[in-house]
């Protein structure tokens, strides 16, 4: 499970470290803050729109050959994008990228459902995101470094196709179905003969779970791909700087992302799971883009990282779904996935387009985080209810 993780995590480098590849690519291809937004919104919309259909699709194969088939058709468009000549080439390198990524969007809660008794769900995507803190953490810290050392962004792109291809190879050895110990599961998904789609008729309530995903994603990829170049320009931090500074978003998710199963164990009421980190996330987002000082913006930075720690205990709400299937549970993750997938979609595009307008970066955080405010709404509107706990899950898996 934890490679599978940090596989994942290894595929949205090309996202969440485009905002310091972005100066050395708009000088090298003379990219316009829109079309900067429009090379990070492709991964985020791509996503969005093929998440909820390959969910439904690809959830009645099973995940470890999906996983493999995701890696292997993507691998080549991670090396394109070091090619690219010109803003189309790059544009579509990424198109392609993401598409054959979003295979494996059923992946997770498969392989959750394959590999893990359920009262572990929520411990496994803590130290999953705790682990992806660490990859992030120091992919962002030391990407400009490694741009300035090896003299070229291309090359770097060269250096992390390479580390992906090694991770592919390593799946191939590691990831056996004979050792998972839950041996049923594609018995399961040929028993349920009926649209999985009808879960999002049935359990409305993840349109809300959603929303509030969308609001965390636009704040995480505005922030991700613009903070570099506003900290450069408007707050004169340099870009090798820059970097650490923004890494505090996972140096202060990497402790935090471990309280992750605690708060699924202990919050009860799913509403509080929502609002609070939504009303944070806002806060936070208005904060980087009118501190003044270094320190300031890194404390910003930080809180915006650790309102990630709700996110294992959301990851785990659809699984309480009262009656939910496999095949259903993968569509309503799926849907989740989506709204977020729109969310860091809206995020940076939102920024840039308002900055062209306006000329004026800040006001383009400024606007992208009072958007944001939408999750709080959705977080207030979530049902109340009292969550199941490990013993109905335990229940269930009886």
């Amino acid at each position: 499970m934890l490679l599978f993780r940090f596989q994942e995590s290894s595929i949205v480098l090309n996202s969440f470290t485009l905002g310091l590849f972005l100066p050395f690519i708009t000088e090298d291809l003379h990219l316009s803050p829109l079309e900067a937004g429009l090379l990070q919104g492709v991964w985020w919309v791509t996503s969005a729109l093929l998440t909820l259909p390959f969910g439904t699709w690809f959830s009645r194969f099973r995940p470890v050959p999906l996983v493999l088939a995701s890696l292997v058709l993507g691998l080549p468009f991670i090396f394109l994008q070091g090619a690219a000549s010109n803003f189309l080439m790059l544009f579509f390198a990424r198109f392609f990228l993401v598409m054959f990524h979003v295979i494996n969007a059923p992946a997770r809660s498969m392989m959750l459902q394959q590999w893990a008794a359920r009262r572990q769900y929520a411990l496994i995507n803590a130290v999953g995101l705790c682990q992806h803190s660490i990859l992030l953490a120091t992919a962002v810290s030391t990407s400009a470094l490694l741009i300035a050392a090896l003299g070229s962004w291309r090359l770097a792109y060269l250096v992390l196709g390479g580390f992906i291809l090694l991770q592919t190879i390593v799946w191939i050895v590691v990831a056996r179905e004979q050792y998972a110990p839950v041996k049923d599961l594609q018995t399961a998904l040929r028993e349920q003969m009926e649209n999985p789609l009808r879960a999002i008729r049935s359990y409305p309530q993840v349109w809300l779970l959603g929303i509030t995903m969308f609001a965390l994603g636009a704040t995480w990829t505005a922030v991700v791909t613009f903070m570099p170049t506003f900290m450069l320009e408007e707050r004169g931090i340099p870009l090798a700087l820059g970097g650490p500074v923004l890494g505090f978003l996972y140096y202060a998710l990497i402790p935090s992302a471990l309280v992750g199963g605690y708060l699924s164990r202990k919050l009860q009421n799913p509403k509080l799971l929502l609002w609070i980190p939504a009303l944070l996330n806002m806060l936070f987002g208005l904060g980087v883009a009118l501190a003044p000082h270094p320190v300031a913006i890194m404390a910003f930075i930080a809180g915006i990282g650790m309102v990630w720690m709700f996110s294992p205990a959301l990851q785990v709400l659809p699984f309480e779904f009262p009656g939910i299937r496999p095949r259903e549970v993968a569509v309503i993750t799926s849907l989740v996935m989506t709204l977020m997938g729109l969310g860091f979609a809206a995020g940076p595009v939102v920024t840039g387009l308002v900055a062209q307008i306006t000329g004026s970066l800040q006001t383009g955080l400024i606007v992208m985080a009072l958007m944001t405010g939408i999750g709080v709404v959705s977080g207030a509107l979530y049902p109340s209810g009292r969550r199941r706990g490990v013993k109905a899950s335990k229940a269930v898996e009886s």
